[in-house]
This record gives structure tokens, sequence and C-alpha cells, in this order.
């Protein structure tokens, strides 16, 4: 007797049966709960897709309620079923993504699925049905050209959400049965993830947040984008919990720091930018995360414009608490503050007088917090036009004041009657040349042509910037102090020092001022080391860290702040003595005596080491330094915004001798008063500037400004508001849980 029940329907998961595929909303979810797991999922991929799908379906847990199916379909499979059709769920997404949505439908006989081994697809799925069900014994329902195999195999072809072309090949496979391509749409699955990764995680408007934040530094200068990008921020982490809203954060904050630390690509060594770039900017970005998680923490008050007001002062104080911590932790890397991005605004800066740098941080939060609580509250009460007004106008007047107070801060201009003139060397020297010992003799020697013809001005410093002068030999030292005494002139350079004891041998970045006499009047030693470029942290107990970075060996820091003192006038030449160590004092002269504080490299981004060298009596700072590692690229820049905070906190000038820019010199103001640019005004050329710094007698020089003073009490008090911020945040889970 013939078999007249129906063929077996095979019916396909991906795209078929739900208008999305497992594999890549498993993906998404997996990217939205860990954005660092990509590198885990490219791993998996390595293995092959079946391995793959396996590892996410034993991490991520998709609710089958919330996939979008195809209810047309659906209706015509549970009429199917209600003939008595055997239906069977065939699907290349692994067997424990496929089950639970097997079971929510509640129609199929039979669940066939990947297993970790076998990606069922394609060839695989028509193996695996013919074998079941024998050549063409079974109906096929399908959607893309990866079912083109199984068609073939099939007796008829039921096409589901599909293009027209795939329907054209799917008649040439088989017959076709019947067609549900309403509403058909080709990105479907790419905006369903998309949605996921990017729209309910939040991650797309943090990813506009880090890019606005990046675009408010150097070389961009939006400098308005950084009173909105926390706010942005914010909104991306609004209904989220805490975890995803340290996610979001975390996902904003790796965006800006790849975007505004790209210039680390630029070193010249081959794979180690590229870590240390990720590695870097991985670490930095959780500060951002840590700082979300808080400020996102405490439900935001619709009812109380005070508990507003709270709420936003404290996330403010939050923000400076973490850069305060950022400046410290591990060596400390006060790199882009949120206040540095307004080096320009020269009166708001003017606060930095007293509250340092952090001032200025702290009312760009407040404001963006205060942007985000008015734009909250216009959306939560569309009808009331001007409910946003009271948000804002706090900290609205608190930057208006903080300007105008600053525009009557800055002095009038008026002439000095005592200027020190200072040459400024800037050789532009390629770093890999810097490295190349056998271009040491040639480029020493461009350097003394370059600081001859300088000096046809008269000049009472010559300064060369860090490693201008190659390596500190017995015959490089004699040059210098042949140059010295033949231009009868003082001259601050960078070079290396030792110190040999019973027990160790010492190296130091050092800064060195050698009198007209041709001796050395005095040494500086660097203390403030740059991590994996002048020494290597816990090498002791974790010795593989040497492996990632190419220096050698590693630097000593100094024990003690530096301070230079230089006249006008010196002695007769004696016989030159190389000794850094044990250096000569400085000569007498008729001229009262000019002090300096010398720094070397970046140590003028950080501002406890600068008001540590600045004393009473310090006429100006100056810094030596070679940001030539990283090219032609915004370093040179950032570089220099965070050293306008250290003249105004200090009320000292700051003069700065670059190795490729920036050289010049910033008042005790902030105020870029002289920029090095050469003949077609490029700051990162070579070539010489010859500034004028002023010189106050004893009875004007301005005292001590009130940072200097006190320090960072500003800071320590945003970083106490926080710690007891931090402990209820903490401590709240623990009273619901005893509720």
């Amino acid at each position: 007797m013939e078999d007249t029940r129906p063929v077996p329907l095979i019916v396909d998961l991906d795209g078929t049966l739900i208008r999305t595929d497992m594999m890549w909303e498993s993906m998404a979810r997996r990217l939205r709960r860990n954005p660092l797991a990509l590198f885990q999922i490219l791993f998996w991929w390595t293995r092959g897709r079946a391995y793959l799908k396996q590892q996410l379906a034993a991490r991520v847990q998709v609710d089958s309620a919330t996939l979008s199916y195809n209810e047309k379909f659906l209706a015509w499979l549970r009429t199917e079923q209600a003939a008595g059709r055997k239906i069977i769920l065939a699907t290349a997404s692994d067997v424990k993504m496929a089950k639970p949505i097997a079971d929510h439908v509640g129609l199929f006989d039979e669940v066939m699925a990947s297993n970790g081994q076998i990606n069922l697809r394609s060839e695989n799925k028509l193996k695996a049905l013919t074998e079941k069900f024998g050549p063409r014994g079974f109906d096929y329902a399908g959607n893309s050209t990866a079912d083109y195999a199984v068609w073939r195999g099939s007796r008829q072809a039921v096409v589901v959400n599909a293009s027209p072309r795939v329907l054209r090949e799917a008649a040439q496979c088989t017959t076709v049965g019947p067609v549900f391509c309403d509403g058909f749409c080709a990105t479907a699955v790419a905006r369903s993830v998309a949605t996921e990764l990017l729209w309910r995680s939040g991650y797309l408007l943090a990813l506009i947040a880090g890019l606005l934040l990046a675009s408010a530094f150097p070389n961009f200068n939006l400098a308005g984008f950084a009173w909105i990008a926390p706010a942005l921020l914010l909104f991306a982490a609004r209904g989220q919990t805490g975890a995803d809203a340290f996610r979001v954060g975390y996902v904003g904050g790796l965006v800006f720091w790849l975007a505004s630390l790209a210039w680390l690509l630029k070193i010249p060594v081959t794979g180690y930018p590229i870590l240390g770039w990720v590695a870097l900017a991985a670490y930095l970005a959780l500060f951002t995360g840590a700082w979300l998680w808080l400020v996102s923490g405490f439900k935001f008050q619709t009812s109380s414009w005070a508990g507003r007001l709270l709420w936003a002062l404290g996330g403010a104080a939050a923000w400076v608490a973490l850069e305060m911590l950022r400046a410290r932790l591990f060596g400390g890397f006060p790199w882009n503050f949120l206040g540095g991005s307004q080096f320009k605004l020269v009166p708001l800066l003017q606060i930095a007088a007293i509250m340092g740098v952090y001032g200025v941080s702290f009312l760009v939060a407040w404001f963006a917090l205060a942007l985000f609580a008015a734009v909250a509250m216009i959306l939560r009460h569309p009808t009331r036009r001007h409910i946003w007004q009271a948000e804002i106008v706090l900290p609205l007047v608190a930057t208006v004041a903080g300007f105008a107070g600053g525009i009557f801060a800055l002095p009038r201009e008026r002439p000095t009657e005592k200027v020190l003139r200072v040459t400024l060397i800037q050789p532009s020297v390629p770093q890999s040349l810097i490295w190349s010992s056998s271009a040491d003799e040639q480029r020493f020697q461009e350097l003394l042509q370059r600081s001859q013809l300088a000096l046809t001005n008269p000049t009472d410093l010559l300064v060369w910037p860090e490693s201008a002068v190659p390596g500190l030999d017995a015959a490089t030292y004699r040059s210098v102090v042949q140059f010295a005494q033949s231009n009868r002139v003082w001259i601050l350079f960078n070079g290396d020092d030792v110190k040999v004891s019973p027990t160790a041998t010492n190296w130091f970045n050092s800064a060195l001022l050698m009198n007209p006499d041709g001796q050395l009047a005095d040494i500086y030693h660097k203390r403030q080391l740059v991590i994996f470029g002048e020494y290597v942290p816990l090498t002791r107990w974790l010795p593989f860290l040497k492996w990632l970075t190419p220096i050698e060996g590693g630097w000593t820091p100094g024990d003690r702040p530096g301070r230079f003192e230089m006249t006008r006038r010196g002695e007769p030449p004696r016989e030159p003595r190389m000794e850094f160590t044990n250096a000569a004092p400085a000569a007498d002269s008729q001229l009262p005596p000019v002090s300096f504080a010398p720094l070397i490299c970046f140590e003028d981004v950080f501002a406890g080491t600068v008001r540590a060298a600045t004393e009473d009596d310090t006429d100006f700072l100056i810094d030596l330094t070679n940001d030539g590692w990283f090219g032609d690229s915004a370093a040179q820049w950032q570089h220099t915004a965070a050293a306008v905070f250290r003249a105004i906190e200090n009320g000292r000038p700051l003069v700065r001798c670059a190795n490729n820019g920036v050289t010049g010199w910033i008042d005790a103001h902030g105020r870029l008063r002289e920029i090095f640019t050469d003949a077609t005004g490029n700051v990162h050329g070579a070539g010489a500037l010859t500034v004028e710094i002023p010189l106050r007698p004893a009875s004007e020089k301005p005292g001590p400004t009130f940072y200097r003073r006190h320090g960072d009490w500003f800071g320590g008090a945003c970083a106490g508001i926080t710690i007891l911020w931090l402990g209820r945040r903490l401590l709240r889970p623990a009273r619901r849980r005893e509720a």
C-alpha cells in the first residue's frame, strides 16, 4: 500500500523561522556585556564556526520571546502540524541555541543543530538530512544562498524571507512550494545586531562621546565638545544597570584614549607602539568606566532640584578625584585632563592659580552634568518650556564669573627693564636618527652650527633640548666646553650622568648647566621617569614585562628638585673639568643672579613635581623635552596644553625647548607668548628662537600663588567627597539585602 503521509518538513532557523541570526545575536550580546571579548571571539573563530557557536551558546542566553519571528510562516507551520505533518528544526546554530527556541515555538518534533564539531550548514546539512530521510525525502524551508545545496536534494523548496534572486535560484534547484517573502529586508540581521550591540547597549552614544571628547584636545581644539561629552556618556548609560553603565563608560573612555593617543603609533619601533597604544588606552578607560558607574548608580532625582544639584556637584567631584588618582597611580599619567582641553581660554584658566587644573576640570564636568539634567527634565516635562533653566543656571553663572574674574586677574602689559635673553634650539632630529650611533657626529656638528648662527644676536642662555647631544663622552663634553668658552655663553643641555657605588651603578637622565668658563655649574637628575620608556615596573616579580618594551636596562630617578642659578658675567676661564655629580659653583657677577627650575621630558605635566621645584626666588621654569618619538603629531600640542597650567599654578613663566616642537615660552598667566615656527609656519621644523624672559626685582616678584602654597587642596577635597559617595554607593546594596 502506498504511503500517503506527507514528507517531513525541515525548517531552517536563522533568517527563516526568525528574521535574525543566532550566531550574530549571541555575538552582539557577548560584546555588549564585555567589549574586550572581541579578541576571545576571534580566537574561537579560528577553530571553526561550529566551535565559535558552541562557545557563544555556553556563555550567552537569548530570551526566545524577544526574537523577531516570521508570523505568517509560523501560522502556516501550525496548519501543517495540525494536518499531521512531521516538522523538524534543522539549523547551523548550536543545539544549545536552537532547543530553547524550539521549546518556545512548540511546533517541532525534533531538533537537528551544530554540535561544536560539525557546522550543520549547506552540504553538511544536506548530508545529514539525506541519511535520515533519503534522497528528496523531505521538503526544506530556507532563505539564503547557503540553502541552495539543501534545496537541490529536497523534494520541494519553501522560500521564506528571501530576496528575488534567491527565489529564482531556488526554482533552479527544485520545485518551489509556498513562498513567504513579504516584508523581506536584506539588512534585517545587521539592523538587529546593530540595535543590540550599539543602541540598546548605549555603545553608539558612548562612541560618539569619546570621539567628541578627543576632538576637544589638540590637534582639533574643539574645546566646546568637552562641555557636552560627559553628558552624552550619561545619556548612553541611562536606564542601565551598574555593570552595564561601567561598560558604557569603558567603551567611551577606550574610544577617547585610542583617538587622542593615536600619536603613539608613530614611535619608530615595530610592534611595540600598537601594543602600548592598546594597553594604555585599555587601562585609562577604566577611570571613565568607574566614573560612569559611580555617577549613574544614584537614582536621578527628578522631583528635587536640590537633589539634582548635589548629584551634579558630586559627579564633578568624582571626575576630579579620578583624575587625581590617574595622576598618581603606577607613577601617574596626568595627560589630557578634562580641564586641559580649555588651555586657550586664558581668562577662565586663572582659577588654576587657586585650584590647579582640577578646578577647570570640575567646572567643565559640573556644566556637563547640569546639561544632562536640563535635557532630562525637558524630556520628562516637554510642555514646561523653561524648566531647563533652573538646572543650568548655577554652573553657567560660575563659568561666567570665573571667566570675568580671570579677565580682571590678568595684568596689563607693561615693559620690563630687565630681561633674560634665552636662545632655544630646535634641531628637529627624527627619533630613528637619534637611535643611530653612526649619525651622532653629524647631528652634533649640525647642532653646534645651528647654535653658532643663532648666537649672532646677544644671548644670556643657550638651551638645547632633550636628546640633542649624543652620548656625552669625553670628546663631546670637550666640544661643549669649547663652545661655551668661545661664545662666552651659559649652556643648558641634556645628557647622562652616572654614579658608581660598590653595590650599584645608577644612570640618570640629567639637565646640565655650563657657565661661560666651560665649567659645569650644576646638574639636575630627572625625577619623573617614563614607564616602559625609561624603566620597567615590577621586573623583580614579573620579569616577563621586559619583553613588552624595546628599552634595555633602566634609569634611576633623581631624589630632589632642581634649582639652577646663573649670572651674566663669569670668572676667567679655568681648565675644564668633567665632574657631573660634584659641579662647580656658578661664577660671581656684578648683576643679581637669575634662578630657574629645570624640568626634563614630560615632567611639566606633573603638577606636584613642578610645584616642588618652584621656590619664592624662582624667576622661571624651563623644560627640555623630546616629543620627536611621536613624529609630527598632536602629542606636542597636548604636552604644551598641560604645561600652560603649570605656569599658572605656580605664577612663573615656563620656557620649553623641544626637539621638534613646541618650543617657546608661556607667561605666568598661561598665555603662549612666543612659539617657534620655521619659514613654512611649521612648529615641528628645525631652527632657533630667541626670547626675552622678564626678570622682576625681588621687591616686585609676585608672591606664591594660593595653589603653590597649598597644593592640590581642591582635588583632595573632591577625593574626600568621592570616597564618601563611594561608601554610600557600596553600602546601599547591602542595606537592600538586609531589608
